[in-house]
C-alpha cells in the first residue's frame, strides 16, 4: 500500500524544468554561441550564473522573446 501511494505521488509530481547551457540555448534560438555570450555580457538575456557558467531556462527565453525584449 505504501509503495503504491509513493509511486502515485512520484508519477503526479511536477517535473522541474532543467537549467541548460549555452550550447542548448544557441541551438534553441538558432544562433551562434558567441551571440549568447554577447547577450549575457550585456545583461539583456535572462540567465543566472553558476560560477562563470551562464545557465538558462528555455521557457524564460521563450517568454523573453515573446515579450519583445530580445534585441
Amino acid at each position: 500500500m505504501v509503495e503504491q501511494t509513493a509511486a502515485r505521488l512520484r508519477a503526479s509530481a511536477p517535473v522541474a524544468e532543467p537549467w541548460v547551457g549555452v550550447d542548448r540555448v544557441a541551438a534553441h534560438l538558432a544562433c551562434k554561441r558567441q551571440r549568447i555570450y554577447d547577450l549575457v555580457s550585456r545583461r539583456t538575456i535572462p540567465h543566472r550564473k553558476e560560477g562563470s557558467r551562464p545557465l538558462f531556462k528555455l521557457s524564460h527565453l521563450d517568454a523573453w522573446i515573446e515579450g519583445g525584449s530580445a534585441t
